[in-house]
């Protein structure tokens, strides 16, 4: 089994990174990598007020991919012949309880939000992006894990402590392709809008014109 390059991330993560070098597709696989930029930066939420926490994390990606990750990089990586040692960490901040790390604090945060808005249509707006959300990051961190959107929906009311049931039901969520195409810097903007209802043809009386 390999070493892992940066154990503070994990293995699956830098198992997500070894899926990604396999993507043929250059953008598909440039997406794929902001994605797991995202999963990073959700793994130290407090880290967002790092100075050139866009530049670590990227750095980091490129070192765990030992470099041979050919995207389009938002920034200029470090060179692997100029890095004489470990690049700059991310400290960890003090422990938080996180339910599930592969969502992240900031979904935590984001459902919280949600279950404060006394505006039932903003609420389920809101549920809607945070389930759109987390089933990004799961298929993200589970890419050959079959379409459950029971599971994200039963993941959205533990959140909640089984409050607005009834709104949680209505959220529409796309599907695991569709919110992977759709990643090019923050999934949280993504827009959801809802599926258009087929309209029912009418039918017929006998006899009718």
């Amino acid at each position: 089994m390999p070493k892992v390059k940066l154990p503070e991330y994990g293995r699956n993560l830098q198992e997500l990174v070894e899926y990604c070098k396999t993507i043929p597709d250059r953008d598909k696989r440039t997406r794929y990598a902001y994605g797991i930029v995202s999963i990073m930066g959700d793994l130290y939420p407090e880290a967002e007020k790092v100075e050139n926490l866009k530049q670590i994390l990227w750095d980091h990606l490129a070192l765990i991919s030992n470099y041979e990750l050919d995207i389009d990089y938002p920034v200029e990586i470090i060179p692997k012949d100029s890095l004489n040692e470990r690049p700059e960490t991310l400290k960890n901040p003090q422990q938080q309880h996180i339910a599930w790390r592969m969502y992240g604090k900031v979904i935590e945060d984001m459902v919280a939000k949600a279950c404060a808005i006394e505006d039932q249509e903003q609420r389920i707006r809101l549920l809607e992006r945070c389930a759109n959300h987390m089933k990004l990051h799961f298929h993200i961190t589970h890419p050959t894990a079959d379409e459950d959107d029971d599971k994200i929906i039963q993941d959205l009311l533990a959140y909640t402590n089984g409050q607005f049931k009834d709104d949680i039901y209505k959220v529409f969520l796309h599907s695991a392709q569709e919110l992977q195409d759709n990643i090019q810097f923050d999934p949280t903007k993504l827009v959801v809008t809802p599926a258009k209802k087929k309209k029912k043809k009418k039918k017929k009386k006998a006899g009718s014109n």
